[in-house]
Order: structure tokens, then sequence, then C-alpha cells
């Protein structure tokens, strides 16, 4: 039940996993075929029943803290990318198409939500599931279940986690930002010059091809960038739940 609790939080905030995107049974299926092969892997895990209630209260509050942890480092790789969708969006003139997301519970733009998407089906085709099971049945290793002390992860930690997925958005969105804000102040000139030319009329369409025509020469980039962030993800997933 301990493997069980830390491995079910975890994929609960896994991207495109989370609550709305995935059916309960299946999130509970998977865990539990998870939780067999690590339990299986680590030579079948035995646990001493706790003397009290509190002390099982106890372990599962470090299961739930441990997984919450693991999961969010996972989460903070699609949620770059989506926060750089985001600031795409608002730069091209999308900033009205809206979605709402159940596992969030917020309204992402259109373009951070394909974004996303995007991203996710690329940490599936390199690997990152792989990567994630590696790195968790690792984590078992190290740590225990069964335990009643919990790794209080540093603020250093979490600010150099939080700086990463802000650097990988502005990295992904500077073209495009760059590219719609000289078009901006390029049909600021012409209004200036050309009072009578209504240029908000085909302003959004250069916008759009503008913007469209950067996200295409920049597709590379976000296949590399996702790349170097499934080599340090292990590192930073421990160093959100106890290092190693």
């Amino acid at each position: 039940m301990l493997v069980f609790v830390r491995l079910a939080v975890c994929l609960s905030m896994m991207p495109e996993l989370g609550t709305g995107t995935m059916p309960a049974r299946s999130r509970v299926a998977l865990a539990l075929a998870l939780t067999v092969a690590i339990d299986a892997g680590l030579g079948l895990v035995l646990v001493p029943i706790p003397p009290g209630f509190g002390t099982l209260l106890i372990q599962l509050a470090r299961e739930v803290l441990l997984g919450a942890a693991l999961g969010f480092a996972v989460r903070l790789v699609t949620a770059a990318i989506q926060m750089a969708g985001d600031l795409i969006g608002l730069s091209m003139g999308l900033s009205l198409a809206t979605l709402f997301d159940q596992s969030a519970g917020e309204m992402p733009l259109a373009m951070g939500r394909l974004f996303a998407l995007v991203a996710t089906m690329i940490f599936i085709a390199l690997g990152g599931h792989l990567v994630v099971v590696g790195a968790l049945y690792e984590h078992y290793a190290l740590y225990p279940v069964g335990l009643a002390e919990v790794p209080v992860p540093s603020l250093t930690a979490l600010a150099e986690a939080l700086r990463h997925a802000l650097e990988i958005a502005v990295l992904l969105a500077a073209p495009v930002v760059v590219v719609t804000l000289v078009l901006n102040v390029a049909m600021g000139f012409v209004m200036r010059v050309v009072p009578s030319l209504n240029v908000f009329n085909i302003g959004i369409g250069i916008l759009l091809a503008g913007g469209f025509l950067a996200l295409a020469l920049e597709g590379d980039a976000l296949v590399i960038l996702l790349g170097h962030d499934l080599d340090g993800l292990p590192d930073r997933m421990f160093s959100l739940a106890g290092g190693r």
C-alpha cells in the first residue's frame, strides 16, 4: 500500500495523467501495475505493521509528500512548454482562444494547451516515461517505504527547478515574441507615415503569418530542449524529493 501511494500521487501530477485527462480506473490500474513491477524488482518489500494508527498516518503522509515532489518535477517539463505557448499566443494576438483545463482548474490559452500536448508526445517519443520509471525505482531503493522520517527539499533546489522551467519557456517563446514585436513596431511606423491606411485590418494576419513562420523555424529547438530536460530530469526529481 505504501509503495502504491507514492506511485499513485506521482502519476496524478504527471502531464496528461492528472485529474480530468485520464480515467481514474486507468490511473489506478497503471499505478498497480508499476507497484507490482517495482516491488518485484526491489525483492518484495517487507514493512512491519505499525504499532499504532498515528505511525501509519505519518508513513502515508511521507509517501504522499515524496510522490508529490517527484510528480511536480516531471510536471515542470510540460509546464514550461505550456508557458512558452501562452507567451506565444499572447504575442500573436491569440489571447481570446482559451480552453478550460480540468487538471489545472484554469483557462490556459489554446496555443499553450497545444504546446503542452506536443511536448507530451515528444516526451513519450524520446523515452521520458522510461526515465521517470527508472528514477522512481532508484528513489524507492534509496528511500524505502515504512520509515517515519520525511526528506525535506531545500529552498535552493525548489528555486532552481522553477528557474529552469522559466528559462526554457523564455528560450522557446523568445523568437516568436521578437518577430511579433518587430512587426508591431513596423506597423506603427506605417500608421504614422500613412495615417489614412487602416493597418489594423490586416495587422492580425501579418502577426499570425510572422508568428507561425518563426514557429516553423524553431521546431527542432523544442526537441533539443526536451532532450536536455530528460537528461537532467532524474537529478531534479531527486533534488525535490530528498537528493542522492
